[in-house]
């Protein structure tokens, strides 16, 4: 077998440690951080926004003009707010991932009743509970709190990603030593069970 059968495992390496110290550099200038998550969805929102505002300016039809039109305006004016004051970007992610945790908060809650002969309802019901007290805890949070809250989850899903990374990586490589053990094994026992021509 060639070198090129095997996965190269440099770029899952080189990517693993970036996105460690992003996680870790996130950890330690949260609010940096999340100024910058809200920041690149500010740059997407305009990005869009000016594609659709594009789409308006080619659209042949009132009909086809209206919806580029108002998706194009909001999102140039919702990714330019983003990138002006991004504690209004912060505050609205925040209310949305406390929405999320009151409303799956609820239905542990309700499932863990459905469940309740069965062992673990209780840790069920316990998960449900924590999650409504976090959703409410994050909506009462301060746009400046918010701003720490996203970058420290910004900086959890970096780290977390990198690490899983590089044990693909560490993975992959230790795999590609054992097929490339097995095909030299394989190639020394075929050349030695061939029979001496005389």
């Amino acid at each position: 077998m060639t070198d090129r059968q095997f996965p190269r495992t440099a770029p899952l390496y080189l990517i693993g440690t970036v996105l460690t110290l992003l996680g870790c550099l996130s950890f330690a200038a949260p609010s940096v951080a999340g100024t910058w998550v809200i920041g690149m969805l500010g740059v997407v929102l305009l990005i869009a926004g000016i594609t659709q505002l594009i789409t308006f300016w080619w659209a042949e039809r009132r009909l086809q003009k209206i919806s580029p039109l108002i998706i194009g305006l909001v999102s140039v004016v919702s990714g330019g707010g983003l990138l002006t004051e991004p504690w209004i970007g912060s505050k609205m992610v925040i209310l949305v991932m406390s929405i999320f945790f009151v409303i799956s908060g609820i239905w542990k809650i309700i499932n863990a009743f459905s469940y309740r002969p069965a062992k673990g309802w209780l840790v069920l019901l316990v998960s449900g509970v924590i999650a409504c007290i976090l959703g409410y805890w994050l909506y009462t949070r301060t746009p400046e709190e918010a701003l720490d809250i996203v970058g420290i989850l910004a900086g959890i899903d970096f780290f977390l990603t990198g690490i899983s990374m590089l044990a693909v990586a560490i993975t992959v490589r230790q795999l590609t030593a054992m097929l490339e053990d097995r095909v030299k094994q394989t190639t020394d026992t075929s050349t030695v069970d061939e029979p001496l021509d005389n």
